[in-house]
């Protein structure tokens, strides 16, 4: 008897559709590149093994990433708790959250790839209004029974995320979507479904998923259903309540004329009563703390918000003029008097204080290339960063000695910096954590008895000397550079800061870049990275 393959569903189809969307999308040259940003800070986000270290490496690989996120979580809408400024990325873990690093760093990596067409501000204009409708969230968490405000603000960025990348990856599309919207009287779904076989809120949700973003988030991209929201149990159904409600608040904002304004809040407030109640009265103190703190974003992204339509109706909804104008906001340790013979042979190699200044031809063959005055100051604020860390009882011993590699790694442009830490049952040095590209591969490789013949990792800490090794092929050093190294570290030249607590060695600091002759340490630097390492032996005293 013949069989038949029964017809493909609505939800078949509604798949082929998204199939079809995102392969166009996936031939755009920057959507491979945001799938992968925003899919790697969810896999770390998600991942009981990676943490801290990983975020904060993942984040310093994009320069301009690194520095647009340290200036908002300098901004006060973020960094709230005081504790001085925030000038690595590691200190913006301690003192903001890791939930809230990450959620700056998607909101950022999102609009630096969403900004680049010849439509840019209609997309700027979408982005202002998914950023508000975020800080919206983040201020109505605790009204909404939400705990988690980073999740709110994420949750409800996303809200909108098929709307705002079918504008970026399809204008033409969007634009007869929004025709057909304007002329037919079609709501959103039906337009969008119907010109792109897929709704926005579908594409939205299928293109978060592809990313990673957790079930939940996901769940709280649907939209809500008409007329009065019922009260909720399930913390999914509150975050996607609150999702909604900020960005219907939006909509509100930017569509309703100001003699309806009163008869359109009431009914809003009404229809979300049970699920994020609110008084008018508080819900104008919310828009105007939302608008100071989207201006202080769009400062850093530079966005201009007088430029905004919508930046301009919720100004006045909150009681502003205009878009409001963002605010800004020793002992070094010594050689001993008697050095044993083999440090001779490595007297060319110890750091001493009195280090020649470099000069300024000289060519360093590395991206991260600084002026020394800019260099000066990534390290001075990396001391501060500590400083103001190590008078806080609260903060782990490992987070201050991450912001200490990060600085020397971010300051001199490092190709990798580990921390090693002595393990006293085998007397062995052990790599912990570092910064740099594959560093976690490099970390466990450093594994080294404090025992043995003196090569120079031993020469370091036995005589508490700085060492920076220009090359490791130079004749009169080749024979001290171990076997270990030569095997698994690519680096060619590196320097060895070694951290000594009461006489005895308890860990070390590795740094190199891949080239010989490729670390060259004027005096100013080299003092300030010693005062880094000397903080690492006061974090270290402080915790025994």
């Amino acid at each position: 008897m013949p069989t038949h393959d029964a017809p493909a569903g609505p939800d078949s189809a509604r798949q082929g559709a998204l199939d079809v969307l995102l392969r166009r999308m996936r031939v755009e040259s920057d959507f491979p590149a945001l799938s992968e940003a925003i899919g790697d800070i969810n896999r770390i986000a998600s991942s009981d093994r990676e943490g801290v270290n990983v975020l904060s490496n993942h984040i310093l690989k994009d320069f301009a990433l690194t520095n647009k996120l340290l200036k908002l979580a300098n901004v006060a809408f973020y960094n709230q708790v005081g504790g001085g400024s925030i000038s690595t990325i590691s200190r913006a873990v301690v003192v903001l959250g890791f939930d809230a690093v990450r959620s700056i760093a998607l909101s950022l990596i999102l609009f630096d790839n969403l900004e680049n067409k010849a439509h840019a501000q209609h997309l700027k204009e979408e982005f202002v209004k998914v950023l508000y409708a975020g800080m919206l969230a983040r201020e109505m968490a605790g009204n909404a029974q939400v705990m988690d405000v980073e999740e709110a603000f994420i949750g409800a960025m996303l809200h909108k995320l098929g709307r705002m990348l079918a504008m970026f990856y399809f204008p033409a599309e969007a634009a007869l979507i929004l025709q057909r919207v304007e002329t037919e009287g079609l709501s959103d779904a039906q337009a969008s479904t119907e010109v792109l076989g897929v709704s926005f809120e579908h594409l939205g949700i299928g293109i978060a998923r592809s990313w990673g973003f957790p079930d939940r988030l996901v769940q709280s991209m649907k939209k809500l259903p008409d007329g009065k929201i019922r009260k909720n149990v399930s913390n999914v159904e509150r975050l996607r309540a609150l999702a909604g409600f900020a960005n219907e608040l939006c909509e509100i904002v930017l569509e309703t004329p100001d003699a309806d304004r009163s008869k359109a809040l009431g009914k809003f407030i009404a229809r979300f009563g049970d699920t994020v109640p609110v008084t008018a009265e508080q819900l104008s103190r919310v828009m105007e703390k939302s608008m100071q703190d989207i201006g202080q974003f769009a400062r850093v992204v530079n966005v201009n918000l007088t430029h905004s339509d919508f930046a301009r109706q919720a100004s006045k909804w909150a009681g502003r003029a205009a878009p409001p104008a963002p605010t800004t906001q020793k002992t070094d340790a010594g050689m001993p008097d008697n050095v044993p013979d083999v440090m001779a042979a490595l007297d060319a190699s110890v750091l001493h204080e009195a280090a020649p200044a470099i000069e300024q031809d000289t060519a360093v063959r590395d991206k991260r290339e600084r002026t020394p005055e800019e260099v000066q100051s990534i390290l001075a604020s990396g001391l501060q960063d500590v400083g103001n860390s190590l008078i806080d009882d609260s903060i782990p011993i490992n987070d201050i000695l991450r912001m200490i590699l990060e600085a020397m790694y971010t300051g001199m442009g490092f190709e990798h910096v580990v921390l090693c830490i002595k393990d006293g049952r085998r007397n062995a040095m052990c790599g912990r954590f570092g910064f740099g590209d594959d560093v976690q591969r490099l970390v466990p490789v450093f594994d080294f008895s404090m025992e043995g013949q003196p090569d120079v990792f031993l020469v370091a800490l036995r005589n508490n000397a700085d060492i920076l090794i220009a090359d490791i092929d130079d004749p009169k050093i080749a024979t001290r550079i171990p076997a270990w190294y030569r095997r698994h570290v690519p680096a060619h030249t590196f320097v060895l800061f070694p951290i000594i607590v009461k006489g005895k060695p308890v860990g070390l600091i590795y740094a190199d870049r891949p080239h010989s002759g490729d670390i060259m340490i004027p005096e100013k630097e080299l003092s300030l990275l010693k005062s880094l390492r000397n903080q690492a032996v006061l974090a270290i005293r402080q915790s025994l």
